[in-house]
C-alpha cells in the first residue's frame, strides 16, 4: 500500500510540474460548522455544513453539507454517509449562472495509531459522485457518474491540556491526494494546518490553512487555491 501511495504521490508530482503554465492562483475563505453526536463509545454522527467564497471578489465557489455515521472498533473507524454539494463559481471573475448539484454517497475507513501523546490517522475514502448534467432537469433523471478514491494521512498534536487527558491547545496536519477513475486521473492534492481550540467539551473553534492543487475535471486546467478556514465544532454526548 505505502509503495502504491509513493508512486501515485511521485507520479502526480511530475504531471503538477508540467502543468504549472495551465494553473489559476485563487484565495477563498471557508466558514464550516460541525455537529457530532456520540451515542455510545462506538458509534456517532458527524454532520456538517461548509461554505466556500473567494475572497476578491467575494463570490460564492461551493456550499457543501456532509453526514456520516460512524462506527469504531479498537483502532479502526468504519463510516458511511451523503454528500450534497452545489458547485458554483470556478473564476470568481466569471461569476456564475446556476450552480452545479452533486449527490455523493461516500465510504471511508481510517485507522489510527497512538504516538507518544499525538495521533497519526490514516484514512481510504470512496466517492460516488454524481453530478447534475442539465440544469434544465432534475438530478434524478439526467446525471454522470464519477468515482473518486481518496487517501489521506493526518497528524493530530496536543500542544496543552485543561483537564487530564481533553485537550486545550492541539495542531492537525493534513496531506490528501484524490484520484478519479475516468477522464483525468489525477483530482487533487491537499495540504492542511490547523490549531483546534478547545473551549470546554461540547465546543471548539479551529483556525487552518488549506492548499490545494486541483485539475478541473475534464479540461486541462488547473488551480493553485489557498484557502484560509474557520470552523465551530459542536460535540452532544446523547447516551447515558
Amino acid at each position: 500500500m505505502k509503495k502504491i501511495i509513493l508512486l501515485l504521490l511521485l507520479g502526480n508530482c511530475t504531471k503538477i510540474t508540467l502543468a504549472q503554465q495551465n494553473s489559476s492562483t485563487q484565495y477563498l475563505y471557508w466558514i464550516r460548522f460541525q455537529n457530532q453526536l456520540i451515542f455510545s463509545p462506538k458509534l456517532y454522527w458527524n454532520n456538517e455544513v461548509d461554505n466556500r467564497r473567494y475572497i476578491d471578489p467575494d463570490v460564492e465557489a461551493q456550499f457543501i453539507y456532509h453526514s456520516r455515521l460512524h462506527y469504531r472498533y479498537k483502532k479502526w473507524d468504519y463510516a458511511g454517509g451523503l454528500t450534497l454539494s452545489w458547485a458554483y463559481a470556478a473564476h470568481p471573475e466569471d461569476g456564475y449562472v446556476s450552480p452545479t448539484f452533486e449527490i455523493r454517497p461516500v465510504a471511508e475507513v481510517s485507522h489510527e495509531q497512538p504516538v507518544g501523546k499525538s495521533l497519526i490517522q490514516n484514512r481510504i475514502r470512496v466517492d460516488n459522485r454524481f453530478f447534475e448534467s442539465d440544469p434544465e432537469k432534475s438530478i434524478w433523471e439526467e446525471s454522470f457518474y464519477v468515482m473518486r478514491f481518496r487517501y489521506r494521512l493526518q497528524w493530530r498534536i496536543p500542544l496543552t491540556y485543561a483537564e487530564e487527558s481533553i485537550p486545550r491547545i492541539s495542531l492537525r496536519f493534513m496531506q490528501e491526494i484524490m484520484v478519479n477513475n475516468k477522464e483525468n486521473f489525477f483530482d487533487q492534492y491537499r495540504f492542511y494546518a490547523s490549531t483546534e481550540y478547545y473551549l470546554n467539551k461540547i465546543f471548539s473553534l479551529e483556525f487552518g490553512y488549506l492548499y490545494i492543487y486541483q485539475q478541473r475535471f475534464g479540461r486541462d486546467e488547473f488551480f493553485n487555491r489557498n484557502c484560509f478556514r474557520f470552523s465551530v465544532l459542536h460535540r452532544v454526548t446523547v447516551h447515558h
